[in-house]
């Protein structure tokens, strides 16, 4: 889940294009050239992740000179798209950053267009407890995760201080400081409404600050032992619009897309961001003002005054993940790449504070409050959601939910008909399984 404008590095692929490979078992350290085909969702190759692939494909060519990487990158729901069309082709990646839930990379591994990796291979690199296990399916393991994410909520302190308003601990906080920060020409709040799955994050966190379990939205897409029709399904969508009432989010908030979003916050134009921790780079990005990079923080998603969610209870995910190619004809290379990855990704990620890792890393006195205050958040979980509910189910589930958040949002469906069209959607994916 990223961000941008779609941008080729070294070369835009398109599913047409022939590459000229290598023999299958050549050596990467001398003889002809290997060209090793990658795709991701991390446009920006100067900053935060993108910069770090960079760096690793940069150190990997200094041990393999006649390796030449050609890499396609998109923005998170492009990239997506993109993958559906090179499978339909058969012409995925040989290396990709992709995810590692069900309704997106199951299909790909039953239609065996995955290779497989040897986990003996991977278990040396420190890899957080379940992140290696969420790229499990039949007992093999199909891809390395590449981030531990968590939806927090980043804050301007010195919007906040201007405007005499205390960092808030609960929803009811920001709709009181909402008027305060529109009589600013501040934004409370800004995410990423248009492309969807921000809201199902946000949706997910309500209903838990309502309920206090993750357990019910499990229940009721896994088992469907619970109904998105019971009442507390409802009073999450009904809050959710409530919050849009009382002016809490962006005017635009479901035309603005990430880029739109993250640049509102970054030039100050909002006093809260809605996002995950693989922003916490947003304190060191040059591409905002020092003033800026000096005043972000981050805190926990808000609770519900009243709820039964606590600030500990932290919806967290191990998503991104690299897998490679089935029919890559440079496996052996690409394996060692993925070592690679696997041995320095996370620490890399920590260092520049590109992103939140699932590695154990080795914290530094130069580390920046956000990722202080990130580290914090996950020592102190005292629950996690696991999987999002958008993705536990099929593609075609998520998209149902992404537009229903959307029309919720917008106001154009009751809570009542949210809820109902939800659950016959996901009625219709579990039948299906």
């Amino acid at each position: 889940m990223k961000k941008g404008v779609m941008i080729a590095v070294c070369s835009v692929l398109t599913a047409g294009m022939v590459f000229a490979w290598g023999p299958k078992k050549s050596s990467a350290k001398t003889g002809s050239k290997i060209v090793i085909k990658m795709g991701d969702n991390l446009p920006d190759r100067k900053n935060g992740m993108g910069a770090v692939i960079e760096t690793i494909n940069a150190e990997f060519k200094k041990t393999h000179p006649n390796v030449e990487f050609v890499t396609e990158s998109y923005q998170d729901q492009p990239w997506q798209e993109k993958v559906k069309i090179y499978a339909t082709a058969n012409q995925l990646p040989d290396v990709m950053k992709y995810w590692s839930f069900p309704g997106m990379m199951q299909p790909l591994v039953d239609a065996g267009m995955l290779m497989p990796l040897n986990k003996k291979d991977f278990t040396q690199y420190k890899f957080m407890a379940g992140s290696l296990e969420g790229n499990e399916y039949d007992g093999k393991l199909y891809g390395i995760p590449m981030s531990a994410d968590m939806w927090v909520m980043y804050i301007n302190t010195d919007l906040f201080k201007k405007a005499g308003i205390p960092i808030p601990t609960s929803w009811e906080d920001i709709v009181k400081a909402a008027p305060a920060f529109r009589k600013m020409g501040i934004t409370p709040v800004v995410t990423d409404g248009k492309e969807g799955w921000p809201l199902c994050e946000l949706y997910d966190s309500i209903l838990q600050r309502i309920n206090g379990n993750f357990g019910h939205v499990k229940a009721a897409l896994d088992d469907r032992t619970e109904k998105f029709t019971q009442s507390d399904f409802v009073k999450a969508a009904d809050y959710i619009q409530k919050l849009v009432k009382a002016g809490v989010f962006n005017d635009n908030l479901t035309t603005s897309d990430y880029g739109d979003a993250r640049n509102t916050f970054g030039q100050e134009r909002a006093a809260m961001y809605m996002m995950g921790s693989w922003e916490m780079g947003l304190a060191t990005d040059q591409a905002f003002s020092e003033h800026f990079r000096q005043s972000i923080d981050v805190i926990p998603f808000p609770v519900i005054e009243g709820g039964k969610g606590k600030a500990t209870d932290t919806l967290a995910w191990y998503g991104g993940n690299f897998i490679i190619s089935a029919d890559s004809k440079n496996k052996d290379v690409v394996t060692e790449y993925m070592k690679l990855l696997a041995k320095d990704f996370g620490q890399i990620c920590w260092d520049t504070k590109a992103s939140f890792p699932c590695v154990s890393v080795t914290p530094s006195a130069n580390d920046t409050l956000v990722a202080k205050k990130l580290l914090a958040i996950a020592a102190n979980s005292t629950s996690t959601s696991g999987t999002p509910s958008l993705d536990r189910l099929d593609s075609v589930y998520k998209e149902d939910e992404q537009e229903q958040m959307r029309q919720l949002c917008a106001l154009m469906v009751t809570p009542e008909q949210f809820a109902k069209t939800l659950d016959a959607s996901a009625q219709r994916a579990f039948d299906s399984k």
